[in-house]
């Protein structure tokens, strides 16, 4: 618990929930809860990297190797805290920031990842699969307004590699 000071401001860099009560003599008021979600720019927030159709190996199917990767190429940190996937099925856990030039890999299965590619640091793991056809994925923020949302197919005059030829999509 902190006391306010009258005058003095809260700063608030992250979302955050505060709950609040009042004193009076020896009486305390009901507490009040809101949560405050700074203005953020997510503007520096890209996909950079859609791996929607990889080659399996022997037994394990192509899905189990999917992957999809985020960079933050703002200048801030962003804070992605309750931020989830419509296309997927992923939601950031409270805490999550992404430093400015740091990667985010989400992954289907992190041991098939890591098999395929030793030393990658998987840093999420969503169900569902990336649609081999094509799709959009939206990425939410926790009141419902879209932050980012990117698509891709695998046909027209999209490239021809990344559709089960062992090449991920890249900008």
């Amino acid at each position: 618990a902190v006391a306010y000071t009258p005058g003095t401001p809260i700063l608030i860099n992250f979302p955050v929930t505060i709950r609040a009560r009042v004193r009076v003599g020896t009486a305390w008021s009901a507490i009040n809860e809101a949560t405050f979600y700074p203005a953020q720019d997510f503007s520096g927030l890209l996909v950079t990297e859609i791996m929607y159709n990889p080659l399996g190996v022997g037994a394990t199917t192509g899905d189990e190797f999917e992957f999809l990767e985020l960079k933050n190429a703002g200048t801030s940190t962003l804070d992605l805290s309750g931020t989830t996937f419509d296309g997927i099925n992923f939601t950031f856990t409270n805490g999550t920031r992404l430093a400015p030039g740091q990667f985010f890999l989400l992954g289907r299965n992190a041991t098939t990842l890591g098999a395929r590619y030793p030393g990658v640091v998987v840093n999420g793991i969503y169900t569902g699969r990336l649609d081999n056809s094509g799709e959009t994925i939206t990425l939410l923020h926790p009141l419902g307004t879209k932050l980012l949302s990117v698509d891709y197919k695998d046909g027209g005059k999209w490239p021809i590699t990344p559709d089960g030829f062992g090449f991920s999509l890249v900008p």
